[in-house]
């Protein structure tokens, strides 16, 4: 008899066959009737260079199998890193906006303040511990890429890419006919499917990781118990406990090692594979990817790339402050060890709401979907008064939540995806088999470096705040993607198995996340705002044109509606 593990694999394995038959039947009888996917899935399927690859992809679903069995070709192999040409500087484009700040009437700089309670309240940002693509900043993104429409390079802008002028590109239409960008309801009405992309060239890291880190090496066991923090100590090696808590003391029990442990200065439990408490199977803990690195990246403090700020008063006391974070390339998710879902150029963003200028409620976006939290729900953080840099959680001292007043938020690894709590978050399939990880990494401060802006929903008017008044929005206002259109079947590095692409579009940017929403979820329906964290089933979501991990074309694109 099989056991109950071997079950389950072998049933979703068959689930999976009868959707790929039942998938390959539809394709066919759709023929008689094509709509504009059909015709743009068939010109994809067209650009397989072998016939049985082509018909394995139209009959079966199976889509450049044998990229996924020859790596190699996904590497680029000619020259080296002495070839790459030293791109031009990206730090003077946020000074390079074209307004005259001294020429604003008082009216005007009212519109670009930014109020002191957005910053008193902005979140704060858990990276994990053995993330590999950090955040970027969207300057230096854009001095590694070249403007193409579909496939084929623009070469009239080639070298002419910048925050200033990146929304010229929006002029460039395929025919007279085509509405670009739309002047309807949704920012997207009238956009092309076929929208101009920005690519990012592979060959160049431009990943950045915080400041005011120290080194592994810097670090000793502890000989006081103490730990993290500016301390100089790890809970790694000393006689006081291996594991490290948020608040900056070693020990043994589930306190310091589970959720509140700090994985850069001592040993977590590791959530995939944790040591066996009982014969109870645990389907999500016996997942088919390794688990995360655990080098230690940088601590607290201010990170090189700078997060993105947009005030927008909604009036009647309403103001929501959208936090955006910006990364250059997104790691898709393993599914049965078969990486779904990567694509260039990530924006993910947590947002909270005011009232009156009182914090009412946070929005966390994940993928195409999101959750929201009443403001007493979430975990806020107090920098500890001992001056230690350590910080104190609502979670876990709760005499500190009348003083606490930034939230914190939980950036998953690979994907970036924004949670409120750290752990495993499944999502989408049963059995754990998709999810995100996150923990307690270098925490990052969106406060110590940012750009700030002010956005009028009603007229979609962007203004550089007062606080960076040179700062350029032309950036803003660009309709198309940050990243590359997804590859063709003909690339190597592509494939698709029932219907999920390893490389999917890249996002569009902040502008096209429904700042205007009248709810604080981003999706149109029953907005659930909660009143708890955790204790909720996997989020499952129904399949649409432009979704994420492969099911669809666009990275974020569902986020766009509004």
């Amino acid at each position: 008899m099989l056991r109950p593990g071997r079950r389950c694999f072998f049933g979703f394995i068959a689930v999976a066959l009868v959707y790929i038959a039942i998938e390959g039947v539809s394709v066919h009888l759709s023929r008689a009737n094509p709509g504009a996917h059909d015709i743009e899935n068939r010109a994809w399927v067209a650009t397989g260079r072998s016939w049985v690859d082509r018909q394995m992809c139209r009959w079966f679903e199976l889509c450049g199998a044998h990229h996924m069995l020859f790596t190699s070709g996904w590497t680029w192999q000619e020259g080296g890193d002495d070839d790459l040409p030293k791109p031009p500087g990206f730090v003077p484009f946020w000074e390079s906006g074209t307004e005259d700040p001294d020429k604003w009437s008082q009216r005007e700089k009212v519109l670009r303040e930014i109020p002191d309670y957005v910053f008193a309240h902005a979140p704060y940002v858990h990276l994990f511990s053995g993330e590999e693509f950090w955040p970027s900043d969207i300057g230096e993104h854009l001095a590694h890429i070249s403007p193409h429409l579909n496939y084929t390079l623009i070469k009239s802008v080639e070298d002419d890419c910048n925050l200033t002028s990146l929304n010229e590109l929006n002029a460039i239409q395929d025919s007279p006919d085509d509405a670009w960008p739309g002047e309807h309801e949704s920012e997207l009405d009238g956009m092309r499917p076929e929208q101009q992309t920005v690519l990012l060239n592979h060959d160049e890291n431009i990943g950045t990781q915080d400041d005011h880190s120290a080194s592994p090496g810097d670090l000793i066991p502890s000989t006081n118990g103490r730990c993290g923090g500016n301390s100089g100590f790890t809970c790694e090696g000393s006689s006081f406990g291996q594991c490290c808590s948020i608040h900056g003391w070693c020990g043994r029990a589930d306190l310091y090692c589970d959720t509140y442990c700090d994985p850069l200065h001592g040993i977590c439990k590791d959530l995939l594979h944790p040591p066996p408490e009982s014969p109870k199977r645990d389907l999500r803990k016996r997942g088919h990817e390794a688990p995360a690195a655990q080098a230690r990246q940088r601590s607290f403090g201010k990170s090189n790339a700078p997060a993105i700020l947009v005030v927008v008063d909604k009036g009647n006391g309403t103001v929501d402050a959208f936090w955006f974070f910006f990364y250059s390339f997104n790691q898709g998710q393993k599914v049965l060890n078969i990486r779904f879902g990567n694509h260039v150029g990530d924006w993910e963003h947590t947002l909270v709401r005011f009232h009156d200028g009182k914090p009412e409620s946070v929005f966390f976006s994940e993928h195409d979907f999101g959750s929201a939290y009443t403001w007493e729900a979430v975990e806020k953080y107090l920098p500890n008064p001992d001056g230690s840099d350590t910080m104190l959680g609502t979670l876990s001292n709760a005499t500190i939540a009348s003083v606490a007043k930034r939230p914190v938020t939980y950036s998953a690894f690979g994907s970036h995806a924004m949670y409120p709590t750290p752990g495993l978050h499944p999502y989408i399939l049963p059995f754990g088999l998709l999810h995100d990880q996150t923990d307690r990494g270098p925490l990052w401060d969106p406060t110590l470096n940012l750009k700030s802006f002010t956005y009028d929903s009603h007229n979609r008017t962007v203004r550089a705040s007062t606080l960076n008044p040179r700062a350029p929005t032309g950036w803003f206002d660009y309709a198309g993607r940050w990243g590359d259109k997804y590859y063709p079947l003909s690339d190597p590095r592509q494939y698709r198995i029932a219907g999920q692409y390893h490389y999917v579009h890249g996002p569009t940017g902040p502008k096209f996340k429904r700042l205007g929403r009248e709810e604080i979820c981003q999706k149109k329906g029953v907005c659930r705002v909660r009143h708890w964290l955790g204790g909720h089933r996997p989020k499952r979501v129904r399949a649409v044109d432009g979704g994420e991990h492969g099911e669809v074309l666009g990275g974020n694109m569902i986020e766009d509606t509004p």
